[in-house]
């Protein structure tokens, strides 16, 4: 079964983001309208409090929630909408700290930190900058780097900072960073809204080679069960 935008997306809100999808600019806009209301962490509460009493949305929900490897559980709300995507990322205390390679997007995506803080750090292409391996990566296919379009560009620090709980932020989708969570004794999480699909691939660069390595590895979905401690765990925390 497919998760529907009824299930957590108010239905007015769905149907403006579908109605902007051709317009990316404009929907960003409106993503960004979203994040920034200051009820949205209470309503991201009620929302997974619902799912957990949907027992099919909770298993669609699951059968596409993992251990990212960016260092995250990686939980699609609603994951297959045209027009937009939700998510909630969330950072557990006992996971080890992982550096995230330096990407940008398919997509334009409006964030708000629910919990805990983020250090937060972009970049842009640069004479001044350091040597950075650039994999384009295509969306699709093994998953795989593209080894044999691999340059060597230079890029610069443009934003070095720390977001705290209740900061909210959006970006298009050339827009270069890395994100790590700031450790404490509780989850940090945010919620993700995620624009249309705007080319089919992204950019990833590494300090270190990566050549012949696949960009993600396999994804182990977590059973509903698992993913049901996981999200009351969570609320606990908050």
């Amino acid at each position: 079964m497919i998760a529907t935008a009824a299930k957590v997306l108010p239905p007015g809100f769905a149907a403006e983001l579908e109605r902007l999808a051709a317009q990316p600019v404009n929907q960003l806009s409106a993503i960004r309208e979203f994040v920034a209301d200051p009820g949205l962490p209470s309503w991201a509460v009620d929302t997974i409090q619902q799912i957990l009493n949907d027992e099919d949305h909770l298993a669609e929900i699951a059968h596409q929630s993992f251990a990212h490897p960016n260092g995250f559980d990686s939980i699609p709300l609603e994951n297959s909408h045209p027009s937009h995507r939700v998510r909630l990322h969330v950072w557990w205390p006992e996971a080890p700290l992982l550096t995230e390679d330096i990407h940008n997007h398919a997509w334009s995506f409006g964030s708000r930190l629910l919990s805990g803080a983020l250090n937060f750090q972009t970049y842009r292409q640069s004479d001044e900058g350091s040597p950075y391996l650039h994999y384009p990566w295509q969306l699709g296919g093994s998953f795989a780097y593209d080894n044999s379009a691999v340059t060597t560009v230079k890029l610069a620090p443009v934003l070095n900072a720390t977001f705290a709980e209740n900061t909210y932020y959006t970006f298009d989708l050339t827009e270069l960073h890395r994100v790590a969570p700031v450790k404490t004794q509780r989850p940090v999480s945010t919620l993700v809204i995620i624009g249309s699909w705007q080319r089919d691939g992204s950019d990833v660069y590494t300090e270190k080679p990566r050549h012949g390595e696949g960009y993600r590895p396999l994804k182990n979905p977590y059973p509903p069960r698992k993913l049901a401690e996981r999200l009351r765990r969570y609320l606990d925390s908050l």
